[in-house]
């Protein structure tokens, strides 16, 4: 069957050219970095093969604080377990240092574990290595104290009550997992590009506060020397000050902190990894968390194992966006009754994929009114809302008496 003249592709085409799209040069932009290296050339990243260079005002040629001519003199945030202090500096330079959030014998047990299963990778090939980082994806299927550290329980990260209060105060009480790694810098290796992880929803900018924050894991001393993460203090301020540009900006810092502190950090704070000039590899893990509107970087609904999820707590369900509502992630429509909140049976979607890891999920296809008997058995979302999902009421009632 032909369709309308205006409807295929040589019409629509020829009827989109030259014309002003009221949108096409805002989703187009590149913004935020498209201002931010037009302002600040000096940012430019390196190629993969440039040699990297010293002494020329390069962003990776830097120091910690105390030592840096531009930020020694000014109140940077030092590590603290006052948690009055610790939302002051989120607020004022968009990080805080959490002092002794892992204990020595947590922080161990993390390296130890973490560096045991990068080497592996590598020895595998099947490691993420790039010319900046290796990159430890998934650690949740990686070992049980992950697991732990997810849900922030003291036995894995001391701190964690802490760190849940401020994730809580920040994102709201709802927030998910984005990804959990591992970033492993290596010997001389390059730097990332300064960036900001909330880029992932550039250009659009959201003024009042971050939808992202980084739970960053210092599993060794850093410093300059050993690779320091770098950041710009205060810049999660100036892109929204800008009015979605950047003009210029400050020159970064290696952060500069103990094993055993958790860095806290905006999502729309300026940052990178550092290099490594020492002789040794460099670990840190990064936890991103975000407002549950925002896609996960990891799919942790297809990435768990099935025997961590079977024996899964309802917070690192939760955390992990098992917990559907009617605007997310929804399984058949089974969700579509769920608050968002820990353990409420209207929205945990985890029955559905331990179902389909059992090999056991019967999905709804077509139906017809005329041949519907025996269809209703073995449907899993059938045994699914009549197991856990609150009873609709006198409207699927009345709605089924309807044809």
């Amino acid at each position: 069957m032909a369709i309308p003249e205006e409807f295929t592709v040589a019409s629509v085409t020829a009827a989109s050219k030259g014309i002003d799209a009221p949108y096409r040069d805002f989703v187009t932009s590149t913004e935020p970095y498209h201002s931010l290296m037009a302002a600040n050339p000096w940012m430019k990243p390196p190629k993969k093969d440039e040699t990297l260079t010293w002494g020329e005002g390069r962003y990776y040629d830097t120091t910690v604080a105390h030592k840096h001519p531009y930020w020694k003199n000014k109140p940077l945030p030092l590590p603290t377990k006052n948690i009055s202090q610790l939302r002051e500096d989120f607020h004022a330079w968009g990080y805080c240092l959490i002092e002794d959030a892992t204990s020595p014998e947590q922080t161990k047990a993390l390296l130890n574990r973490v560096s045991d299963q990068a080497a592996a990778e590598r020895e595998l090939g099947i490691g993420y290595l790039m010319e900046a980082q290796q990159h430890v994806w998934a650690l949740v299927n990686k070992g049980e104290v992950f697991v732990r550290c997810m849900a922030h329980e003291t036995s894995a990260v001391q701190a964690g009550r802490l760190i849940e209060q401020l994730l809580d105060e920040t994102l709201g009480p709802g927030w998910t997992h984005l990804s959990f790694i591992s970033n492993i810098s290596y010997p001389e290796c390059h730097p990332q590009g300064m960036h900001q992880d909330q880029s992932l929803a550039g250009p659009y900018a959201f003024i009042e506060a971050p939808f992202l924050v980084n739970t960053v894991y210092i599993l060794q001393d850093v410093n300059e020397v050993n690779g320091g993460t770098l950041i710009i203090p205060g810049s999660h301020r100036l892109y929204m000050e800008g009015g979605g540009k950047f003009g210029e900006v400050p020159p970064p810092i290696n952060l500069e902190a103990p094993a055993g502190t958790i860095l806290l950090m905006d999502g729309r704070v300026l940052h990178g990894g550092a290099i490594n000039r020492s002789e040794n590899l460099r670990y840190i893990m990064t936890n991103s968390v975000v407002r549950p509107f925002i896609r996960q970087q990891e799919s942790f609904h297809l990435t768990i194992r099935p025997d961590i999820l079977k024996n899964a707590s309802d917070k690192f369900l939760w955390r992990c966006g098992f917990q559907a509502t009617a605007s997310r992630s929804m399984v058949e429509g089974y969700g579509y009754f769920g608050n968002g909140r820990e353990g409420d049976p209207n929205g945990s979607i985890v029955k559905s994929r331990i179902a389909m890891d059992e090999g056991n999920y019967q999905r709804v296809g077509e139906l017809s009114l005329a041949e519907l008997e025996g269809k209703l058995q073995g449907l899993t979302l059938a045994d699914i809302q009549n197991e856990h999902e609150t009873p609709r009421g006198s409207a699927r009632k009345k709605m089924r008496s309807i044809r």
